[in-house]
């Protein structure tokens, strides 16, 4: 395991997270590493997403808001034929369709839908607040009224095309604004198709114009003995970023 260490630092950490690890357990592992300088992230995946999770030290926490506005990248499997309460492969079957038969061209054709600005419902079990409640909780009373009591964010779409097609599923890259749900992607896309859908796997390539390929991965990060020489000046970071 690294040496603590008590310095002042400043950088940006790039980690390849892997899935089944919580964004939180990342964050924490480099908060004893580095204390007490302050550490936060750029954005959360969720624990069964992977990929390029920022992690940014000391000052460097003020650039939340910077990487906030960059698009991120995702490659994402969606699978066809339920509707879940988490939209994730993690929920409760909400509903179920059965003998359906989709082709490579109705889903190639139905992802045109969700090109540029669109309307986006956040997924009900989310942490969004509804009338002083966050959806998740009414969501675990009942899904379709979490659903309907959230209000569309603007969202924009820069790019979402089809990689590959297996009659029960298509993987998809999508390139996006921050704040925008892959799940409820997922989701719409499933009720497009009048099949249903969820998101049975995530990870984030890109945010901005880094690419997960130059991210340390976590279970290498475990093993480094001088996190200092990991982190990157905030300079060099935003001219990454692009």
């Amino acid at each position: 395991m690294n040496s603590m260490v008590s310095e002042q630092l400043e950088g940006v950490l790039l980690v390849d997270k892997p899935s089944g690890v919580l964004s939180s357990n990342v964050v924490n592992f480099v908060k004893k590493l580095v204390k007490p300088n302050k550490v936060g992230h750029g954005g959360t995946l969720d624990k069964f997403a992977s990929g390029l999770l920022i992690v940014m030290v000391g000052k460097a926490t003020k650039l939340f808001d910077v990487i906030r506005g960059v698009t991120k990248s995702y490659i994402a499997k969606v699978k066809f034929g339920e509707v879940r309460a988490t939209d994730d492969v993690y929920g409760a079957v909400i509903s179920k369709v059965e003998n359906f038969n989709l082709t490579y061209d109705m889903v190639k054709n139905a992802l045109d839908d969700f090109k540029g600005e669109v309307l986006q419902v956040p997924p009900a079990f989310s942490a969004v607040h509804v009338g002083g409640k966050r959806a998740y909780e009414i969501a675990k009373k009942d899904y379709y009224r979490a659903l309907k009591s959230l209000s569309p964010r603007r969202v924009y779409i820069y790019e979402i095309k089809l990689l590959d097609f297996t009659g029960d599923s298509a993987i998809i890259f999508v390139e996006c604004s921050g704040g925008t749900y892959i799940r409820s992607i997922a989701r719409d896309l499933g009720q497009i198709l009048q099949v249903g859908g969820y998101l049975e796997n995530l990870r984030r390539v890109g945010i901005g114009k880094i690419r997960v390929e130059q991210a340390i991965k976590f279970e290498d990060l475990r093993k480094e003995t001088n996190i200092k020489s990991l982190l990157l000046p905030k300079e060099k970071f935003l001219k990454m970023l692009g």
